[in-house]
């Protein structure tokens, strides 16, 4: 069953060339006595969207799962939906019709959810949203635009995925609440964005074809660290409650957990349950779920 949480009726007009199709897998993780991970038990979460666009997982809560979505035959927009994994129910957070929402993400201070907004002159922009549904959204950052992903690193710090424009490429930058202006830290940059325990970013930086290297970046120091090489072809990961990133390259999963491990380490085929191709993944704050894109 899909209920509608929160309507949010802002214009908008989304560009002729819409998401495609993606589907959602749930796995249970469980450590094992060396210290690898297993995947295993899966559930396919995306029935009730079948052949839709089910992306840009985020869990809000160990059992609560929020998505980017959008239905088959709607071509103009996406909206937010929220999975609970227990109830095995669905709800529709956002449901615009002139909007589209990508990318939700938990706020610092646990009221309010953020959202990069495709408003109706095609800019966008970062907004926030109250959980309690007590506002219609606002502007967090009116100065910032062409915002593809972002993650929080405090109440008043923000990691940008900046889009590139006129093939220039999509760059790493950060912005504060009170000053909006932004400081550039990497050029040709992964689309996953990770605040580690210490307050560090995680983020990939390509720099070839072939060559992609995970990275972290400290707010303190202004410091950049290249941890070890990515899978060929992988952009995304994902961190458990150990330290442990989880990583996959086409249906393959990898982990790696410093300074144990040299290299990234094989820990599972998901061939077996349909998997072709990662594209995402999340983790639940306890390390017992796992989603995976494809």
């Amino acid at each position: 069953m899909l209920r509608t949480l929160l309507l949010l009726a802002l214009p908008f007009s989304l560009a002729a060339q819409g998401p495609g199709k993606s589907d959602l897998l749930l796995l249970s993780l469980t450590k094992k006595a060396d210290s690898t991970w297993r995947a295993d038990a899966p559930r396919f979460l995306s029935a009730f969207n079948r052949g839709g666009y089910n992306n840009q997982p985020s869990f809000f809560g160990n059992n609560e799962l929020w998505i980017t979505a959008q239905f088959p035959k709607d071509t103009t927009q996406t909206d937010i939906i929220a999975l609970d994994l227990l109830l095995k129910t669905q709800t529709r957070v956002t449901a615009t019709s002139t909007t589209a929402e990508y990318s939700p993400t938990p706020m610092p201070g646990g009221k309010r959810f953020s959202s990069v907004r495709v408003e109706e002159d095609g800019n966008q922009r970062l907004w926030s949203f109250p959980l309690d549904r007590s506002d219609n959204g606002r502007l967090e950052f009116p100065k910032i635009y062409n915002v593809g992903y972002h993650c929080w690193l405090r109440d008043t710090l923000v990691a940008f995925f900046i889009v590139g424009e006129n093939d220039q490429p999509h760059t790493l930058q950060i912005g504060g609440i009170k000053g909006q202006k932004l400081q550039r830290i990497a050029s040709n940059i992964g689309h996953c964005l990770l605040k580690r325990p210490d307050g560090k970013l995680l983020f990939v930086q390509k720099a070839t074809e072939q060559t992609w290297f995970l990275k972290t970046w400290d707010p303190k120091t202004n410091a950049q660290e290249i941890l070890l090489k990515m899978p060929i072809g992988s952009e995304d990961f994902t961190l458990l409650p150990d330290g442990t990133l989880l990583s996959g390259n086409n249906a393959k999963l990898f982990q790696y957990k410093a300074p144990r491990d040299a290299d990234w380490k094989e820990v599972g085929d998901l061939s077996k349950y349909g998997v072709k191709k990662i594209t995402r993944l999340a983790a639940s704050k306890d390390g017992k779920l796992v989603v995976v894109v494809q």
